[in-house]
């Protein structure tokens, strides 16, 4: 009995097994088959990529300018100062000599100077020093008074320089493809019209060269905008007078016054009076006149009732 139970599994057992090994080795060819052609695949694309990339290059005539690479960060600096002085006039020499010792120059000045209105004025004055020397300059700028009001403020323009640099080097090689079609221009209606895109890249070209320009300026000066305010003088509050001398005093400014008020008035009545003494001259001679024409003709009318009638 076990004789023959090993007999029938045995044989069993050696057909599983071999038709397991057939399934696998099935898989696993069809798998190479696929990994293979993936790759060939790849292969071939990575081998179409270069013709590609020589058409397109044939295409544009050329390859493609590479944006520039900023060496630093571009940043520009200016600064604002409040400075409290008791003279303007020697506070703005100082700060002209402190603009020429860093290498700077004034371009604003506005300093009010003498008189009451000093006191009550502002002075304005803008330096423009190197970049490099915003710092020294602040220092000998809070040393002509005292200082109330700091700041600087800074502004990252890296970006913008590097895009303007970029656009810059792609118009330039824009022009001297436009420039070689120049050349081989036939018609005179092909010439017309490449010399007008030449010459509105040209155009484009000095607008980015003035801005580029207008940054690099920035970027190099630091403008200082100093603003000078007088020293408030507080006087003492005066100490009131007393006794007799004090009361004379009083008394002959109030007299004063008094006489000053009086001569106004005067003066302000006599323009009128004139008016009115010319008018009223006439008018008061008639009045007489009839007034004294009237007692005459009373007399004579009674000395006529009192005559003896014949």
């Amino acid at each position: 009995m076990p004789t023959t139970l090993i007999r029938t599994v045995l044989p069993l057992a050696l057909g599983c097994a071999l038709l397991g090994g057939c399934s696998s080795l099935s898989s696993s060819t069809a798998q190479g088959d696929t990994a293979n052609g993936t790759s060939n695949s790849r292969v071939s694309d990575a081998g179409a990529l270069p013709a590609q990339t020589t058409e397109t290059q044939t295409k544009t005539g050329g390859t493609m300018p590479e944006t520039p690479v900023v060496d630093s960060q571009k940043i520009i600096r200016s600064a604002t100062m409040t400075v409290v002085v008791s003279d303007e006039s020697s506070a703005a020499a100082r700060l002209r000599a402190i603009a020429t010792s860093h290498g700077g120059v004034i371009t604003t000045e506005n300093v009010v100077s003498g008189g009451e209105k000093s006191y009550y004025a502002t002075s304005t004055i803008v330096l423009n020093v190197p970049a490099d020397e915003l710092d020294g300059a602040l220092t000998d700028i809070a040393a002509v008074g005292e200082v109330t009001l700091r700041t600087i403020q800074s502004t990252d323009v890296t970006a913008k320089v590097a895009d303007v640099e970029s656009r810059i080097t792609t118009m330039r090689a824009s022009i001297a493809r436009m420039q070689e079609l120049l050349k081989r221009a036939g018609s005179v209606t092909e010439i017309a019209q490449v010399e007008t895109e030449l010459t509105n890249r040209e155009a484009d070209l000095e607008s980015l060269l003035a801005q580029q320009k207008a940054l690099a300026q920035r970027v190099a000066q630091s403008p200082i905008t100093v603003t000078l305010t007088r020293v408030a003088v507080v006087e003492p509050n005066p100490v009131p007078e007393t006794g007799f001398v004090a009361g004379l005093k009083a008394g002959w400014h109030a007299l004063k016054v008094f006489g000053v008020a009086l001569l106004t008035v005067v003066g302000a009545l006599l323009p009128f009076l004139a008016v009115l003494a010319l008018i009223g001259a006439p008018v008061v001679w008639l009045v007489r006149r009839r007034g004294g024409a009237r007692p005459k003709v009373a007399a004579e009318s009674n000395h006529r009732e009192d005559a003896p009638t014949l």
